[in-house]
């Protein structure tokens, strides 16, 4: 890729980590609850899905543009904003007892936020970071997750 070093992008990997945050909470938190029972889950999608998220953070966390990076850029505080929705939706999953419905229930007329607000976060970081082919990745990562999510809902 143009104008891209490949070294250890500290930037790249605590975008990354953000969001993972938040599900070390919940995975510590759902030992002691009951799972819900998903519906079938393409397998082929599942493991576009997997390959992707896995290629996503080799990417981010790899690549470095050579360009810099603004601050004051829209990406930047759009990136940010679909963090704090994620993470007031996970607030909310909490609060509200980790009632199961709650992690698929709209936010703000958007649905399945938990598959739509991350993987926006993620795609406007990438791009921010000026880093194509993350972007790319996620943007078919992002098709793969929320048809898996929706199936899983069904």
């Amino acid at each position: 890729m143009l104008g891209m070093k490949l070294r250890f992008n500290w930037m790249g990997f605590i975008i990354f980590m953000l969001p993972m945050l938040i599900n070390f909470v919940y995975f510590a938190l759902a030992r002691n609850t009951e799972q819900p029972e998903q519906g079938m889950v393409s397998r082929g999608i599942e493991l576009i899905e997997q390959g992707t998220r896995i290629l996503y953070a080799i990417l981010i966390c790899l690549l470095v543009s050579q360009q810099k990076v603004d601050w004051k850029s829209p990406l930047f505080y759009g990136a940010v904003a679909f963090l704090i929705l994620y993470y007031i939706v996970w607030i909310r999953y909490f609060m509200g007892g980790m009632e199961q419905g709650l992690m698929t229930k709209s936010f703000l007329f958007i649905p399945i936020p938990l598959a739509v607000f991350p993987v926006l976060y993620y795609l406007l970081s990438a791009i921010w970071l000026h880093n194509c082919g993350a972007a790319i990745v996620m943007v078919i990562f992002g098709v793969a997750h929320n048809i898996v999510s929706r199936q899983a809902m069904l």
